[in-house]
């Protein structure tokens, strides 16, 4: 089977030559390809004169079967190919990462790209059945798949300015075990990864709100009722407006968006135009 396209390209080129330049082989790889196919057949299927080849009568009937057969074969798979870039893309997403960082931009992908069809999914690291998917972690290289920093995902306590003016003194991290916390119960591991070695004494001191849905602690954190913990990325625009104010500066947790997917989706034209989209209009 690995000899045949040789075969039909050397047939239809009558050169061992041309045959390896469009198969991206060496002409001595084509020659041995051609020999091995013919051991395995018991027969000649090419004449060999001054340099150049004809085929022999049994090769040009084979030749000719081949060709109709690889034919086929290529027909079926191009319309496979135009069927999967037809089909929608799915993308898994952290719910709040897709509300806050990709609808507000999404526009601009209809409007570059007006037959793309993409499916956002709220899912983790491992959403099922998705194309690619977006998760806050590291960039962690897999085989078979490619894994790229999309944006900054760092971690951050924010409140607003009439909490700040109104709650007790908020001078050091440990002062937090005096506040009202907010969280959600997807979110509480955001708390634990930023609070570090404090946070089984600020658990145990602090009060909490908790929230059923991510997200609503950042709403919550708007009206007043206390501090989330937020990616910093997620609420540019109520810090820029004077909603929220960030506490702490100098204890940020760096961490990533990262986009993954397996190689072979780079093999789809809207795949590769929904990534370039991703990283230019996501990561700005």
């Amino acid at each position: 089977m690995t000899s045949l396209p040789v075969f039909e390209a050397v047939g239809r080129h009558m050169s061992i030559a041309k045959a390896a330049g469009e198969l991206c082989l060496t002409a001595g790889a084509v020659s041995r390809q051609i020999r091995n196919l013919e051991a395995f057949l018991g027969c000649h299927l090419f004449e060999r004169t001054n340099r150049k080849i004809a085929f022999t009568p049994v090769g040009e009937v084979y030749w000719g079967r081949i060709q109709a057969s690889l034919g086929e074969i290529r027909a079926v798979t191009s319309d496979l190919s135009v069927g999967v870039n037809r089909r929608p893309l799915v993308i898994g997403s952290p719910r709040v990462f897709l509300q806050k960082c990709i609808m507000p931009v999404l526009g601009t992908l209809y409007a570059r790209h007006p037959d793309i069809v993409v499916k956002f999914v709220t899912g983790g690291h491992d959403s099922e059945g998705a194309d690619g998917t977006i998760y806050v972690g590291e960039a962690v290289s897999r085989k078979g798949f490619v894994c790229e920093v999309l944006a900054d995902a760092d971690l951050t306590p924010v409140c607003s300015p009439g909490y700040l003016r109104r709650a007790p003194p908020l001078d050091t991290p440990d002062d937090l075990e005096r506040h009202v916390l907010l969280r959600s119960a997807e979110f509480t591991r955001n708390w634990e990864r930023w609070l570090g070695p404090r946070a089984a004494r600020t658990f145990s001191n602090a009060r909490f709100i908790d929230l059923e849905s991510s997200g609503l602690e950042l709403t919550a954190a708007v009206e007043g009722l206390g501090i989330a913990i937020v990616r910093q990325r997620l609420v540019r625009q109520e810090l820029a407006e004077g909603q929220l104010v960030a506490l702490f500066a100098d204890h940020m947790v760096r961490e990533h968006y990262v986009f993954m997917f397996a190689e072979p989706k780079l093999r789809s034209d809207s795949f590769r135009f929904l990534r370039k989209w991703l990283n230019h209009a996501v990561a700005q």
